[in-house]
């Protein structure tokens, strides 16, 4: 055996119950995510399986917006606990995540104001997918939402692609013709 094998060895033995720890708590993690996900489809489904309605579509963009969200921390979380096994300091990282978080939300002002708009247009149902919207000066079809833009299409096929934070006015046609 070389060295590096051995070291690697060495470490896992050094190290089991901390690595084992660490695996049990990143499935319980996954687990966990995809339940409340799971929860949230479930609470939102109105039982027709044909037709799918706009809030089981604002559910599902959510639940989407949550696992990738909360896989993001889960990777995270366990990349620093594997830096804390490996005799890494995760203070310093720790600190300095933060001040770069700081610095990345005040240069990235307008994404963030994307995502806050587009979690808002989501929650509130301002519309939804195949919803016909005007926006500003755009008029057409909703056929993508996503948390930093939405995307239209009009009449001729051009597409608009809108930033949520630079909407201020929606026009809901489609809305406006379901309470007449």
């Amino acid at each position: 055996m070389d060295t590096t094998q051995e070291f690697i060895l060495g470490l896992i033995k050094q190290n089991a119950v901390d690595v084992i720890w660490i695996i049990i708590l990143f499935f319980f993690g996954k687990i966990i995510l995809r339940i409340i996900v799971k929860q949230l489809a479930k609470i939102v489904d109105d039982g027709d399986d044909e037709h799918v309605s706009q809030k089981e579509k604002r559910a599902e963009t959510l639940g989407q917006i949550m696992i990738t969200t909360g896989n993001i921390v889960i990777y995270a979380v366990i990349l620093l606990m594997v830096l804390n096994i490996f005799g890494v300091d995760i203070r310093p990282i720790l600190a300095g995540a933060g001040i770069i978080g700081l610095a990345i939300g005040f240069g990235a002002q307008s994404l963030v104001k994307d995502f806050v708009s587009g979690l808002f247009i989501l929650v509130e149902d301002q519309y939804g997918i195949g919803d016909k919207v005007k926006i500003g000066s755009s008029e057409g079809r909703v056929i993508r939402i996503t948390m930093r833009s939405t995307v239209l299409k009009d009449e001729e096929g051009k597409l608009y692609y809108v930033s949520n934070g630079s909407i201020n006015n929606v026009i809901n046609l489609s809305q406006q013709k379901k309470s007449s």
